[in-house]
């Protein structure tokens, strides 16, 4: 009989390690395609005009000009922008997270009529453009008196306004949950609120802190909806003046990609924290349900 030869163990452990050392080498490449918008724009940001004037013959700035970012923030009420920003920013928070998550747990975990066609109905709305209910929306706010606040931006939140995503989300993860832990609670008489607070909350954190992480991204970028809502300068949030800043120093690259990028930094050292759970919450979502 002829005997069967086995390989050496290290032969098999050689590889993995070449396999591996490519798949680093690849995945580091890629990395470094996604990191390079963001470093042109730091080292665009630490130019003198004189080497803007050269182009790209000039990539790394020879001194770099920290003062370019002290120029772009007192060049505008960069401070009053940023709490204008910060106060719409955590109210969407709250609204978004009690909307999204009330309404996640009633059609994962509550037996009611109907439940799964409004489920339906409630991810129909997704495909509707937003410029479909633009002009409607904005008469109404309009004859309620909202026009020039904040209010158009924040209430809608509390009520699932543009939730969807996050209700489907967090219901994925709802139904992911044994339903033995909330029929223990009921049987030790518990409510479905002290089994919501209590039980499913603390489970389904990854996922929260990728609905709030996707919240204040949007939130915090949005251009649009206080372009459309906000008539008062005193009420702008950053992302109007940003644009504003274009206008009046468009023509200086040094400062734009300055005051870009300090506005670009909250959602970078947010990310950075709770880039795990962030991971967490959208593979254990993925998989369940």
């Amino acid at each position: 009989m002829t005997e069967t030869i086995k390989k050496p163990w290290w032969t098999k452990r050689r590889r993995k390690f070449v396999k591996n050392g490519i798949l680093y080498i690849v995945l580091t490449a890629a990395s470094f395609g996604f990191i390079f918008p963001f470093l042109w724009m730091l080292f665009t940001a630490l130019k003198t005009p004189q080497e803007l004037l050269q182009g790209t013959s000039v990539f790394f700035p020879q001194t770099p000009q920290w003062g370019n970012f002290v120029t772009a923030v007192t060049a505008l009420p960069f401070l009053m922008y940023l709490k204008n920003s910060l106060i719409i920013v955590v109210l969407v928070l709250v609204g978004t997270l009690f909307s999204a998550t009330t309404a996640a747990y009633a059609f994962a975990k509550l037996n009611w009529k109907g439940r799964d066609k409004w489920f339906l109905v409630m991810l129909a709305t997704m495909m509707i453009p937003i410029q479909v209910i633009l002009i409607p929306t904005y008469i109404m706010y309009a004859q309620i008196g909202w026009l020039g606040t904040r209010l158009p931006l924040i209430v809608p939140a509390f009520f699932g306004g543009g939730a969807a995503f996050y209700i489907f989300l967090l219901r994925q993860f709802f139904k992911g949950i044994p339903k033995e832990l909330s029929e223990s609670a009921i049987i030790d008489g518990a409510t479905h609120i002290q089994i919501f607070l209590k039980i499913m909350l603390p489970l389904c954190k990854p996922a929260l802190i990728t609905v709030a992480l996707f919240t204040f991204m949007g939130t915090w970028n949005d251009y649009f909806g206080p372009l459309i809502f906000l008539s008062n300068p005193d009420h702008w949030t950053l992302a109007l003046g940003l644009r504003a800043f274009q206008m009046q120093y468009g023509g200086r690259f040094d400062l734009m990609m300055a005051a870009a990028l300090l506005i670009m930094l909250p959602t970078l050292v947010l990310f950075f924290f709770t880039q795990k759970s962030f991971i967490e919450g959208i593979t254990f979502t993925g998989i369940k349900g």
